[in-house]
């Protein structure tokens, strides 16, 4: 086991993360919000696949609010060229840049920034972009979804608890 996969192990997640070494995260809720988790999961698969056929190689997507980064892992294991997660928050930021880390994920990178202030032109563009946390708390949920609409070439998925 490596260190960064003992350091992830070290923590408890929001997220059941399933390690190179077969070992898995411990959550928060005893896994009481697995069911949660796999169905946004699913109803991302189902979509992307209706979109691109599961073809996605050469495509770049953009991750806003990615939290511990789970989402932004399975679309860098489901083969994006480049998967960006942005989160404002520093602990959200760390927790990311662990799994990827500890995942391998080499195709991922997680940066901090607020959706209201991302350097749009120095990102490029995105043929995807992903808001499954983006609205809670919600400060200003219109313009974040106009933002979050804006940015990606062909497709925006939105999906939040309200």
């Amino acid at each position: 086991m490596s260190d960064r996969e003992s350091r992830v192990l070290d923590k408890t997640w929001f997220y059941r993360f399933t390690l190179p070494s077969g070992r898995v995260t411990e959550t928060y809720d005893g896994g009481a919000l697995d069911l949660i988790h796999t169905t946004r999961r699913q109803m991302l698969d189902a979509a992307l696949d209706a979109e691109w056929g599961g073809r996605f190689g050469g495509l770049r997507a953009l991750v806003l609010a990615c939290h511990q980064g789970w989402f932004s892992a399975h679309l860098a294991r489901r083969g994006f060229a480049e998967v960006q997660a942005v989160d404002a928050r520093d602990e959200h930021v760390a927790d990311a840049s662990l799994i990827r880390h500890a995942l391998g994920l080499g195709t991922m990178t997680v940066s901090q920034g607020d959706v209201h202030a991302l350097p749009l032109q120095a990102m490029g563009s995105f043929d995807l972009c992903l808001c499954f946390r983006l609205l809670y708390p919600p400060q200003n949920p219109v313009g974040a979804l106009r933002e979050a609409r804006a940015l990606p070439r062909r497709l925006c998925l939105v999906e939040t608890q309200v």
